[in-house]
Order: structure tokens, then C-alpha cells, then sequence
């Protein structure tokens, strides 16, 4: 898909929402999509093929006692895995069933607010990882304790984030070094997790000069390269790895552990960011996009990190962006949700 091409993109079916999108993720198929709000508590569903509100399901479902902090699509077209945001339903992962909102399945193991999900591509298995240090394997088909559990080394002091590859043979986990050092990233084998097959280490003055060199400001660029990894995404090769942090995206060579490019998110004024910038690959690896704070969607080559379009339709700053893993898609959300389409 070449994004720079005429005529590119065209917004499509929006549907509005009344809070700011916490987390989005598309099912498998590319038939759908589930959309969090953590403000209202909200779980909306998007029917991906028709640009409507599903028919032959709830397309709004409300979680008020347990609150909804992140959202991941599973296997069923008809459950998903998400983690509380209310009381002791932060430290909680719960499964689904939106056909008739029971919550089929419980998983508690961490001690703070679980903050990511991360779902194998290829089996039930999956990740999820915690403020209070941890990441942990599950399988949804099993409940009680976890299949296992990662910790990092001892100089890691950031919280940590974890994903599966696109292949499900391979999940990273990384989190921020103490002492402003950079990020530590390790990279497991799925079958035998018991110890990590690579580490690498990110340093904060490489982020620091490739940010600087994508046209910030020295002071600017000092202080993202400080600031912690929120998420992380493997592309479909698995050459590249997609952290997202405030105020900029950093890509990261998925072999080397080199820092490849810094995306610096757009802003009607220079104030650095207070939230996550939102960003992803797209499904053949050639563009990268980023949400902005301006309600924009810069489109970059993934390769040499050159502008290839903008894309504008929304009023508010992209909260969440994914992609489509079948069609020729992908979705925005500030508190509306588009799907976007060429």
C-alpha cells in the first residue's frame, strides 16, 4: 500500500463516542473492532466490513463496577480480554463475552494495575504485564496461575511492557533502566520462556541525537529521550520493533537493538506531551502512522522516515491508531472512531 499515491486514504464510517478512547483492537478476521473508553467505561464495537454498528451484537457495552483500562481482541469473534481500572479490578484480567456482557474467566496474579495485554497470534496464550514490575504468560484456557512469569534484571526500575511477534514464536518485553540509561529490551522464545534468547540495551543519548536529527530541539530532545515506554509492536517481518512513548514514537531495530528513527508528534504549541503519542505499522511494513496532538495522522516510511502524507478529518488528539490485519483499513480514535480506507 503506498500511501503517498493519489488519491490515499479517505475516512470512512466514523462513529462517535463521549470519552477519549483509552485502547483499540481489531479482531483477527478484520471483521471488527473493540474500542475502550476508560472515562465511561465503555466498550464499543465497530462492524469493520459494512462501516456500521454491528447487527448481530451489542455495539455498546458498559462495565461500570470494574472500568475498562486496556482492551485485546482474542480468537472468539465473541470475547475479548481486558483489564479493570476500579479498585481491586485494576490488578485483574478479565475475559468477556460480549454477546451477552458476562465476564466468562478471571485471572489475578499481579499487585498493581495491569497496563497491557498482549495476545499470542498463533494459540490462547497470552501477556500481560503490570505496574508492579512484572510480566506474566496465561492461557485463556486455563485459569488460576500464570504459565509463568518474566522479571527483568535488577537495574530496571521502569514499568514494564511486553508483545508477541506477528509469528507468535517470539514476544519482547522491555522496560526503562535506572539512572536515565536507556530502556532494557530481552526477547524469549514462546516455546521455552524461561530465559531470554537476546537482550539489547537502548541508550537515552542514542534516542536523544536520533530525536534531535528528526528536527527537535536540543532541550526537547533531552527530555524525551528520558521519558518511559508505554507500549511496544513488532512489525509483520519482525525487523523492526515500534515503542511509544510521550510525545514521540521510537523504532528500534528488532535484531541489532539500533534506534532506526524518532517520530516526533505534532502539536498546535511546543510543550512536550503529557500523554502517550499513538501510532502503528502498517500491515506490508512500508508506512508508519502517527497520531497528533492537533488531531492530525502523519504518514512516514517506515524505511528512511520521510513524510509521505497527512492525513486530517479528526477535532481532537489521536488517543489510539491500529491497523487492519486483513483489509486495506486502519482506525483512529481521539473520542470519535474512524475507519479509514484506499
Amino acid at each position: 500500500m503506498d500511501f503517498s499515491s493519489e488519491p490515499g486514504p479517505k475516512m470512512g464510517f466514523v462513529n462517535r463516542g463521549r470519552a477519549p478512547t483509552k485502547s483499540i483492537s481489531y479482531h483477527e478476521s478484520g471483521s471488527h473492532i473493540f474500542v475502550a473508553s476508560e472515562k465511561d467505561s465503555t466498550l464499543r464495537i465497530i462492524d469493520c466490513l459494512n462501516g456500521c454498528l454491528p447487527a448481530d451484537r451489542p455495539s455498546l457495552i458498559k462495565l461500570q463496577t470494574k472500568g475498562i483500562h486496556t482492551v485485546q481482541s482474542t480468537h472468539h469473534d465473541k470475547c475479548v480480554l481486558f483489564s479493570g481500572s476500579r479498585d481491586h479490578h485494576k490488578n485483574t484480567i478479565h475475559y468477556l463475552s460480549v454477546h451477552d456482557n458476562k465476564i466468562l474467566r478471571e485471572w489475578s496474579g499481579h499487585t498493581g494495575q495491569v497496563t497491557g495485554i498482549s495476545l499470542s497470534p498463533v494459540d490462547d496464550t497470552f501477556l500481560s504485564s503490570s505496574v508492579d514490575g512484572t510480566v506474566k504468560l496465561w492461557d485463556i484456557g486455563q485459569p488460576g496461575n500464570p504459565l509463568g512469569e518474566m522479571r527483568l534484571p535488577p537495574n530496571v526500575e521502569g514499568s514494564p511492557i511486553a508483545a508477541f511477534d506477528t509469528t507468535g514464536l517470539v514476544f519482547g518485553i522491555s522496560a526503562k533502566m535506572a539512572g536515565d540509561e536507556g530502556h532494557h529490551i530481552q526477547l524469549y522464545d514462546a516455546r521455552n520462556a524461561s530465559l531470554p534468547f537476546s537482550e539489547m540495551k537502548v541508550t537515552r543519548q542514542e534516542i536523544e541525537q536520533k530525536t534531535q536529527s528528526s528536527g527537535s530541539t536540543p532541550e526537547r530532545a533531552f527530555a524525551l529521550s528520558k521519558n518511559e515506554w508505554t507500549s511496544m509492536e513488532f512489525n509483520k517481518s519482525g525487523k523492526q520493533i515500534l515503542f511509544r512513548s510521550k510525545g514521540a514514537l521510537i523504532s528500534v531495530d528488532g535484531f541489532e537493538g539500533t534506534v532506526l528513527q524518532s517520530f516526533l508528534a505534532e502539536a498546535d504549541h511546543m510543550s512536550t506531551p503529557s500523554l502517550p503519542m499513538s501510532g502503528c505499522f502498517s500491515p506490508d511494513d512500508r508506512t508508519l502512522l502517527c497520531g497528533n496532538e492537533n488531531g492530525s495522522i502523519s504518514c512516514y516510511d517506515a524505511d528512511t522516515g520521510l513524510l509521505v502524507r497527512k492525513l486530517r478529518g479528526h477535532v481532537g488528539r489521536i488517543e489510539c491508531l491500529a491497523a487492519n490485519p486483513r483489509y486495506a483499513q486502519f482506525a483512529s480514535s481521539c473520542t470519535n472512531t474512524a475507519l479509514w480506507i484506499w
